[in-house]
């Protein structure tokens, strides 16, 4: 009687795992062409993104550089910058770097790098120095949007949402 229960329980557990794995593989398959549709998207938008942040900072830093030379950091972020989608003309290049011997041979390495990779002309280029300050903002008008960020407020009530606001604004004081 004792091994008939056990081999009952056997028997049912087996059954068991069987429909879950079958189950599973299923729900796996289907997951798994749905998860890489939405990598693909993400991947996308993330490239959209970077592009984007690369050409409105466009600016150069001296690890960016090997010398007189673009490193492959230098050359991937000079990429993003030719990805981005918006026309500007000329595309000014921001060079936060020491001006030393090699500032010339940069602003060459650079110039010849536009003209092969995006087909620019040297008019088409202007270079600065030091950081573009049009990426320096202040830090008190963004803690005012930090509240606006947080999805978990949207599903509460209108109170949480009063407080939240009201608690950013006495810590941008």
């Amino acid at each position: 009687m004792v091994i008939f229960k056990h081999l009952k329980a056997t028997c049912f557990l087996a059954a068991a795992s069987t429909v879950l794995l079958a189950t599973g593989c299923s729900s796996t398959e289907t997951d798994t062409a749905h998860s890489q549709a939405e990598i693909t998207e993400t991947t996308r938008l993330m490239h959209t993104q970077e592009a984007s942040g690369a050409r409105a900072e466009c600016t150069l830093y001296a690890d960016q550089f090997d010398g007189p030379t673009l490193s492959t950091l230098g050359t991937n972020s000079l990429d993003l910058m030719l990805a981005d989608s918006h026309t500007c003309n000329p595309l000014v290049i921001y060079m936060a770097v020491p001006e030393d011997q090699y500032a010339q041979d940069r602003r060459l390495a650079i110039g010849r790098y536009l003209e092969d990779r995006g087909g620019l002309k040297a008019e088409q280029i202007e270079f600065r120095s030091g950081p573009n300050p049009d990426t320096f903002h202040a830090v008190d008008t963004q803690l005012g949007y930090y509240p606006k960020t947080d999805t978990a407020m949207d599903s509460t009530s209108g109170s949480s949402s009063a407080s939240g606001s009201s608690s950013s604004s006495s810590a941008s004081h």
